[in-house]
């Protein structure tokens, strides 16, 4: 069963009928991506229902004006479904605030599930390459812009209220909900009942040994595809709860490939190529420094402005010119291409068809020109 199948099937039962669970978590998490920007209130005065919002959502659409939608394909298609369910429809949306340029991208908005309980839906990445970049600088600095403002979001909107409070985000939005739970006002922290990291990035050394992560820990709970990548980013508590998807790789990743057994994610184990990626990548983690890790993002996010790269799949797509683009990197020094050297070759152990790793190793025991 889909994600649009367990809408379709329980979308009939409000949440005092069927409680509140990890999938609606996922469903909630995906809102977040809509432009929903003069459809939601950024004011806990003025709130929609998804009912209303949906209705005027997709007046625009229909009428192709898709120039102001900017969301991915999947949380429009799961938005338009549960825009006429009895489970979602009269729930409130409000606090929308977005701000996206070339240096940050951060959204998030409120979603009251009833008179008590509220979601805090926080936005992940797309494909974008300008997204990544923010992504990548979590290796190195803490916090980034973005979790500042997941932060400064959170306790701005909950401090003055008395509702329970669930935090969620898919991919980067993910990693937001746990890091604005881990440093929510001690007021804001009481009340959380839940973090939800749907296949997003942990966290570096010194914030995963932290008090703060410590201190809600018990209520993290980190979801990720048997094929995952981004959620096994950076520094985990490996207590995942591993969900089957449909596909395979990157493409994992999309939350609307999820498979759905009943009122829960069809577990399934760990793939064994995600559990080399992830042993990779904290391997890589442990050999270089923050200094390191940030020669390393600057240059190599500066190879993929020169080859015109714009998005993940041109990555995917196109890993012979990148090999070849950072052996021709003639301004960068030889230790950063070394260090980049050796994060490509890791990533690229997690695909098992790829043909870089034979070309690579040859590159490697030859000249560095």
């Amino acid at each position: 069963m889909t994600i649009f199948d367990y809408i379709n099937k329980y979308g009939v039962y409000t949440f005092d009928e069927v409680a509140f669970n990890e999938v609606d978590n996922v469903i909630l998490s995906s809102i977040s991506y809509l432009d929903l920007e003069g459809y939601v209130s950024n004011n806990r005065f003025h709130k929609r229902s998804i009912r209303n919002v949906s209705g005027m959502f997709f007046e625009d659409y229909n009428n192709n004006n898709a120039g102001k939608i900017t969301a991915v394909k999947g949380s429009i298609k799961i938005f338009k479904l549960i825009g006429n369910t009895r489970r979602y429809e009269d729930l409130y949306l409000y606090n929308y605030y977005y701000l996206g340029n070339e240096k940050q991208q951060f959204s998030a908005i409120m979603i009251d599930i009833n008179k008590s309980l509220v979601y805090v839906s926080y936005e992940g990445t797309d494909h974008l390459i300008s997204g990544w970049h923010e992504d990548f600088m979590m290796s190195y600095m803490f916090p980034v812009p973005s979790q500042r403002m997941a932060i400064d979001y959170l306790n701005k909107h909950t401090l003055f209220n008395n509702k329970r409070i669930i935090l969620g985000g898919h991919s980067k939005g993910g990693n937001l909900a746990l890091v604005a739970g881990m440093y929510a006002n001690f007021w804001v922290k009481d009340r959380i009942v839940a973090i939800y990291n749907n296949d997003g990035p942990g966290l570096r050394k010194n914030e995963f040994e932290s008090k703060q992560y410590k201190s809600i820990e018990d209520r993290l709970i980190h979801i990720i595809p048997n094929y995952s990548i981004v959620g096994l980013l950076l520094r985990n508590s490996g207590k995942y709860e591993v969900v089957k998807s449909t596909k395979k790789g990157f493409y994992a990743h999309d939350l609307t490939t999820w498979v759905v057994k009943d009122l829960r994610f069809e577990r399934k184990q760990l793939s064994s190529i995600s559990d080399v990626m992830d042993k990779g990548m904290l391997e890589w983690l442990y050999k270089y420094d923050d200094e390191k890790r940030k020669k390393f993002v600057d240059s190599l996010f500066m190879i993929f402005e020169r080859a015109n790269v714009t998005n993940l799949n041109d990555v995917l797509s196109n890993k012979k010119l990148i090999i070849k683009l950072v052996f021709q990197a003639r301004d960068i020094d030889k230790e950063t291409k070394n260090i980049i050297k050796d994060f490509i070759y890791s990533f690229f152990k997690y695909f098992k068809d790829t043909k870089v790793i034979p070309m690579f190793e040859r590159k490697k025991n030859g000249s560095d020109e």
